[in-house]
C-alpha cells in the first residue's frame, strides 16, 4: 500500500521471501496462500482503516499466517491489529516477530541493501532515504518512520548497478524526503550524479522534492546538457494560502513556491510539474481556497495529486478549531481535480509536433507500444515489435489524444 517508498520496500520484501524459497501468489489473492504479508500506509486515517480491512479479508480467506508491517504497524494499536487478524506485527519499536516469514520481513526493512529488489516493471524504485523531522501539523509520518536516515552511497550504487544489469533503463529514487539524503562530505546532488553516471542507465526519476530543500540544485542537474534526470519536478504545494501554510507548519510561503516554480520552468524546457494539494484543512476559507486555485491556474501543472483533508489522530491538526465540512472539502477537491485534468491535457497538447523519448512498458497485440516520456506523459507508438518492451524510443508527436501522445515514428535510443 501507499507511496513509492513503500513499493520499493515491498519489492525488497518480495525478493527476500523468494530467496528463502517462497513463491508469491498470482494476483495477490490471499485465498490458498500459506502466508499474507501486508506492507501498509498510514498517511491518512482512511489508509489505516483500509489496512485493517485487508487484514480482515486475509483472515476470512483462511490464510493461516498473517504478517503486517509498514507505517500502520508502527502507529496503530497492536491490539487492534491483532483483532483485525495479524499474527505477527513487524514494527520499529515492537518485540522481534516470530514465525518463518516475519523475521525475513523485519530483517529486510532493517537492512534494505541485503538483496536486490524483485521488480517486474521496466522502471525500478530504489530506496535511498527514510524518515522525516519536518513535523507538518497534519502528518503522522515522522511517528511512523522516525528521524531521517540515509542509505550509504556505496550501497545505493550497488543496488542500482545490479538493477541496470538486469535490464532496467530507468530508476526511481524514493524516500520519505529524498532531498534530505546526506552522508559525510556528500549531498543529494552528489548521489544523483553518481547514479546518473552508471553505464547502461538511461533515465533517473525523482520522487517528490520538498520545497526549500535542494530544489535549486535539482533543477540545475535537470537543465545540464545530456542530463539523465527526467524533466519532471514533483513539488508538494498543499495550499496556496500563506495562512493555511503556516497552520500546516510548512516551511515556505506561497511566494517562495512561486519563485521556485518560475526558476524551474525557466531553466528546464517542457518541464513536467507535479504537486500535492490538500483541500479543507482546518480554517480554510473560500478566500484561502481561491488562493490555491489562482496559484495552480498560473502555472503549467501536469500532475496534480489532490485529496481532501481528513483528521489523522495523533497529529496537531486533528484537534485544530475551524473544521471545514466534509462536503465542502470534497467539493473543493473535485474542483481542483477537474482543473488538474484540464492543465494536464493542455500540457500534453503543447508537445504536438515535438520530438520526445519514450520508455516502453509493453507492446500490445496490435503492435502499439505503450510507455512514458520523461515529463511523465503516456505515449503510444504504432507499428512496433514485441521486443521493444523495455526499450527507450525517440520519435516525433503527430497527435495528442486527451493526455496521451501518439508518435508518428520512433527509433531506438542507444
Amino acid at each position: 500500500m501507499g507511496c513509492r517508498l513503500n513499493h520499493a520496500e515491498g519489492a525488497a520484501i518480495r525478493a527476500a521471501l523468494e530467496a528463502a524459497g517462497h513463491s508469491v501468489a498470482n494476483g495477490g489473492d490471499p485465498a490458498g496462500a500459506d502466508a499474507f504479508v501486508l506492507h501498509t500506509c498510514a498517511v491518512t486515517a482512511a489508509a489505516q482503516t483500509e489496512a485493517l480491512r485487508h487484514l480482515r479479508a486475509a483472515r476470512r480467506a483462511g490464510v493461516p499466517h498473517v504478517v503486517v508491517c509498514g507505517c500502520t504497524a508502527n502507529v496503530a494499536d497492536r491490539a487492534a491489529l491483532r483483532e483485525a487478524g495479524a499474527d505477527e506485527i513487524v514494527s520499529r519499536s515492537g518485540p522481534p516477530p516470530g514465525g518463518a516469514v516475519a523475521p525475513l520481513v523485519a530483517d529486510t526493512l532493517a537492512r534494505p541493501g541485503a538483496r536486490v529488489p524483485s521488480v517486474g516493471a521496466t522502471r525500478a524504485p530504489v530506496k535511498i532515504q527514510d524518515g522525516c523531522s519536518f513535523r507538518c501539523s497534519y502528518c503522522i509520518v515522522p511517528d511512523a518512520r522516525g528521524e531521517p536516515r540515509s542509505r550509504p552511497l556505496d550501497e545505493v550504487l550497488a543496488e542500482c548497478r545490479a538493477l541496470v544489469e538486469r535490464g532496467f533503463r530507468e530508476l526511481v529514487l524514493a524516500g520519505v524526503n529524498v532531498a534530505c539524503w546526506r552522508e559525510p562530505g556528500r549531498t543529494f546532488s552528489d548521489l544523483v550524479r553518481a547514479v546518473s553516471a552508471l553505464p547502461g542507465l538511461a533515465r533517473v526519476r525523482l520522487s517528490s522534492v520538498e520545497p526549500r530543500t535542494t530544489e535549486a540544485e535539482v533543477v540545475s542537474l535537470m537543465a545540464a546538457p545530456d542530463s539523465k534526470l527526467c524533466p519532471m519536478l514533483h513539488y508538494p504545494l498543499q495550499s496556496g494560502s500563506d495562512g493555511i501554510l503556516r497552520a500546516m507548519r510548512r516551511r515556505y510561503s506561497a511566494a517562495d513556491y512561486r519563485a521556485a516554480v518560475e526558476r524551474a520552468l525557466a531553466a528546464v524546457p517542457d518541464l513536467g510539474l507535479g504537486a500535492d494539494v490538500m483541500t479543507g484543512f482546518p480554517g480554510e476559507s473560500d478566500a484561502d481556497f481561491e488562493d490555491t486555485v489562482r496559484l495552480i491556474r498560473d502555472y503549467p501543472f501536469s500532475n496534480l495529486h489532490v485529496f481532501p483533508y481528513s483528521e489523522r489522530p495523533g497529529t496537531p491538526a486533528a484537534t485544530m478549531p475551524g473544521a471545514v465540512p466534509v462536503r465542502v472539502r470534497r467539493d473543493r477537491a473535485k474542483a481542483l481535480i477537474a482543473l488538474g485534468e484540464e492543465k494536464r491535457a493542455a500540457f500534453a497538447a503543447s508537445f504536438a509536433g515535438k520530438p520526445v523519448e519514450v520508455l516502453v512498458e509493453r507492446v500490445r497485440p496490435d503492435g502499439v507500444a505503450e510507455g512514458w516520456t520523461g515529463p511523465y506523459l503516456r505515449a503510444l507508438v504504432p507499428g512496433r515489435p514485441p521486443s521493444d518492451a523495455g526499450a527507450l524510443l525517440r520519435g516525433r508527436v503527430r497527435a495528442v489524444r486527451g493526455d496521451a501522445l501518439v508518435l508518428e515514428s520512433a527509433f531506438p535510443k542507444p
